[in-house]
């Protein structure tokens, strides 16, 4: 009776082990990694032409967009071919984009009323969750990366 306990103790942690070493899906990775491309060139054209405006946005903001475009678009690549360096950058982009969210949120408040950009970070603090809960999802598949 105690060998029978014992060996439905040891097949349950069996079971449990091999169902948590099995590969999780990595469909939102293959998805961020194709269209973090694509934006990350749409991030860079933007970042651009503010600069060719006459009255542009501050040389941070324009700053901050070059970087985001020019981290997305290695980031991308490295999702899509699961490279653990792309983890990395995973979390640079969090930065950069909690970053933007510390810039923009003063810019937002100071001009609440207007009713354009500047009178709204809401597109920067989308941005921030979607890089938190990426970095969670990252996290929990980083055995999949090589």
């Amino acid at each position: 009776m105690e060998n029978e306990g014992k060996a439905r103790a040891v097949a349950r942690i069996a079971e449990r082990i091999a169902r948590e070493s099995k590969a999780l899906p990595y469909r939102w990775g293959y998805f961020q990694g194709a269209f973090l491309i694509p934006f990350s060139l749409l991030v860079l054209v933007g970042s651009g032409s503010e600069l060719l405006k006459p009255r542009h946005d501050p040389w941070f903001l324009i700053a901050c967009g070059f970087l985001m475009g020019f981290i997305g678009l290695p980031l991308g690549v490295g999702l899509l071919l699961k490279k653990r360096w792309a983890l990395g950058l995973v979390y640079v982009m969090f930065v950069l984009t909690l970053l933007l969210v510390a810039v923009k949120v003063p810019l937002a408040i100071r001009h609440y009323t207007d009713p354009g950009d500047k009178g709204s970070a809401f597109f920067e603090a989308e941005l921030s969750l979607i890089w938190l809960l990426s970095m969670v999802y990252y996290r929990r598949r980083r055995a999949q990366f090589r």
